[in-house]
């Protein structure tokens, strides 16, 4: 086979194992989808074609300069919503489709499509897995809205008595009140609409509003 083919044949293989990924994402409703992976895959195994055919070159400074502009790209895939954050499996999802790119430019073969199929069994069965079989780590923030003149001690203490695993974020006042927001991880299973409920009834509440 020409130089020329070969080439064209890593950048083919190396959209194709990037879409594979990225079609998971984008089934997933993930920010960083199916382009986004192809796009990241594309240009690693490009910017390794460029560098390892001139005498002298060294794969190693090429995967280290990818990884730092990948670590870019997963910064921004990473949001905060609330108490929580997402983003975290694409942000890495992103940087193992950069490795693969990698390998992809140096004519690793298998060891980037070993790689893609174990990255997708990893964002497909192992999420299936995690979410059967294993306790979901839902955290909460909850905002309480508090009479002026409501035992704030009580409602505290009451209140982590209803979320296990609780802790105070802060405690605010203004003139017509005072509010406590926290953040807990309920029992796996546990409805928010009954959690609502039960802080709702505790002496002083005015309201409740719950964000994951």
């Amino acid at each position: 086979m020409s130089v020329e083919w070969l080439v064209f044949l890593q950048i083919a293989v190396a959209a194709v194992l990037g879409a594979a990924i990225g079609l998971e994402r984008e089934l997933s409703a993930q920010p960083a989808g199916l382009r986004t992976h192809m796009l990241v895959c594309l240009g690693a195994a490009l910017f390794t074609l460029a560098g390892v055919g001139y005498d002298g070159s060294d794969p190693t400074r090429i995967a280290a300069q990818v990884v730092t502009g990948i670590g870019f790209l997963g910064g921004g895939a990473i949001l905060r919503e609330g108490a929580t954050v997402r983003g975290l499996t694409t942000a890495a999802s992103l940087w193992v489709t950069a490795a693969i790119g990698l390998a992809v430019g140096l004519q690793r073969w298998s060891a980037a499509v070993v790689a893609t199929v174990v990255g997708l069994a990893t964002l497909a069965i192992v999420k299936f897995c995690e979410r059967s079989y294993l306790p979901r780590r839902r955290i909460l923030e909850i905002v309480l809205t508090l009479e002026s003149d409501a035992p704030l001690d009580q409602v505290e203490r009451e209140a982590r008595g209803i979320l296990p695993r609780s802790r105070v974020l802060r405690v605010s006042y203004d003139l017509g009140g005072q509010s406590l927001v926290l953040t807990a991880q309920p029992q796996n299973g546990t409805p928010l609409t009954s959690i609502g409920e039960r802080l709702r009834l505790l002496p002083g509440v005015q309201g409740v509003e719950i964000s994951r």
